[in-house]
């Protein structure tokens, strides 16, 4: 015959999710809230910091120049042929990422996602609001709207100085001198996040991140996640409820009863578990795809064990399935298994990659082709010439004036549009912008010209020094005999 026990006839009340979550203190809402300081004030502090890379180049220490496709992270710049590099960046991110899941779940969803971030910040401002209001009141009401717009244009704010010269920004955006773009990216980032961090909150994580749903592919027996130790909570009760039998000291504790009648476990049903929970579940139901592992509950149920004078650790991280153990231990944590050891390699690689790439960044980019249109034009005097597209862009620390001449082409002279003199090597001037893009006018002599194609080379040399930056092979077009 069947035995009951109070555990199946306890009741349970039904949690209801709070429109904000409580607060709570802890080890996890400190490390949370440190966490989120150096994230917000990396996001909006780095635009403002200056880095002095002088003549016309900008002075802001990070900036993605759109318009002059590159990109200034300090001293470095990088261009769109430096693209393997992000990628290189991408995929360690991503490894990163997959490793961290591997080795405590979503870590990253509940310590460092932007959403996370910019929710625990609107469930702050709510908070404060109800606290200087009055929770309820018409002024916390209009209160919180209105700092919340001013949070999300802030943030759109912020976002759009990675691409503009912050310093500026504002008075341009006033005056209506800004970019068409700079308008548009921050009336479209206003709008979602003010959506997003004060309407969809929750929602976003349980129903629109597609994290979740793959992330369980990456966790292993060894992974932690936030755990509810059943053997030790259950039944649940009052407090005013004795303790069940063998949960008088620490030694009984980890021997299971087989029945109960008007006792309880650990767990008193306080629900504050679920109330400081920012998506609002219940992890006494076991690991959901709704939890973020912020470990807030943890903190919560730390606080209510010291209080009713238990043994803390009744939520805590640990690996799935380790309430059939029925131990106060703490887990010990693998980090040699072949999964952390991949993810480990992966990382270094991309790391490495990273590195070489950034140590061997080319400090002169030149590009020679021949215009489009006619392929050549045979002048009064019988010498023929042909048009180039002639591009330069370097990042060397100084370089006043360039010498090109032509290799493979005897006779040949060279010229740019502006100037009416003609001669073997051309020099031209570099600007403060470290770019140069012009026309090249390149003519063979008259009984000199090739018939039909004939490969060249123009060589480009710094006209002090003399020191050679680089090698174009193109091809010169001549009249066909």
């Amino acid at each position: 015959m069947a035995t009951t026990t109070s555990h199946d006839t306890v009741s349970r009340r039904s949690p209801t999710r709070l429109p904000i979550p409580q607060t709570v203190r802890g080890r996890y809402r400190t490390i949370k809230t440190c966490l989120a300081v150096v994230l917000l004030a990396f996001y909006f502090v780095v635009p403002w910091i200056r880095w002095n890379r002088g003549g016309l180049l900008p002075d802001q220490a990070v900036l993605f120049d759109l318009p002059g496709r590159r990109m200034f992270i300090f001293g470095l710049e990088f261009w769109p042929q430096d693209l393997p590099i992000a990628v290189g960046a991408l995929i360690l991110a991503a490894f990163a990422l997959f490793g961290a899941t591997t080795l405590a779940g979503r870590v990253w969803c509940g310590f460092t996602c932007p959403q996370t971030v910019w929710t625990d910040l609107f469930f702050t401002v709510e908070r404060y609001c109800d606290r200087l209001f009055g929770k309820g009141s018409v002024l916390s009401r209009v209160a919180k709207p209105v700092v919340q717009i001013a949070l999300a244009i802030l943030t759109a704010f912020g976002f759009a100085a990675f691409f503009n010269d912050a310093s500026t920004l504002p008075s341009d955006l006033v005056t209506g001198a800004a970019p068409t773009g700079a308008y548009i990216s921050i009336g479209i980032l206003t709008l979602t996040t003010w959506l997003f961090a004060a309407y969809a909150k929750e929602r976003v994580c349980l129903h629109m991140c597609p994290w979740p749903r793959f992330q369980a592919a990456l966790l292993d027996k060894d992974s932690l996640v936030v755990t509810y130790q059943q053997w030790r909570g259950e039944p649940r009760g009052k407090k005013k409820m004795p303790l069940r039998s063998g949960l008088t000291d620490l030694a009984g504790l980890a021997r299971q009863a087989s029945q109960f009648e008007q006792t309880r476990g650990d767990c008193i049903d306080c629900l504050r578990c679920v109330n400081v929970c920012p998506t609002g579940i219940d992890i006494r139901d076991g690991l959901q795809m709704g939890c973020i592992g912020c470990g807030l509950c943890v903190d919560a149920c730390d606080e209510v064990m010291t209080k009713i004078e238990r043994p803390t650790g009744l939520i805590r991280f640990d690996v799935e399935g380790s309430e059939t153990a029925g131990s106060f231990q703490a887990p010990q944590i693998r980090l040699v298994r072949p999964k952390m050891v991949l993810y480990a390699l992966l990382c270094l690689g991309a790391l490495g990659s990273i590195v070489f790439g950034t140590l061997n960044l080319k400090s002169v980019l030149v590009d020679i082709d021949p215009q489009r249109g006619q392929p050549f034009v045979q002048l009064s005097d019988g010498s023929v010439r042909n048009d180039f597209s002639f591009r330069l862009a370097h990042r060397l620390p100084s370089l006043s004036r360039v010498a090109i001449h032509v290799e493979g082409l005897p006779g040949a002279t060279l010229r740019f549009p502006e100037s009416d003199n003609s001669s073997e090597a051309v020099e031209i001037a570099m600007p403060e912008s470290r770019r140069i893009s012009d026309r090249l006018l390149i003519t063979a002599a008259p009984g000199k010209t090739p018939s039909g194609r004939e490969s060249i080379r123009l060589v480009v040399t710094d006209a002090e020094s003399g020191a050679t930056l680089g090698n174009v092979d193109t091809y010169f077009w001549g009249p066909g005999r």
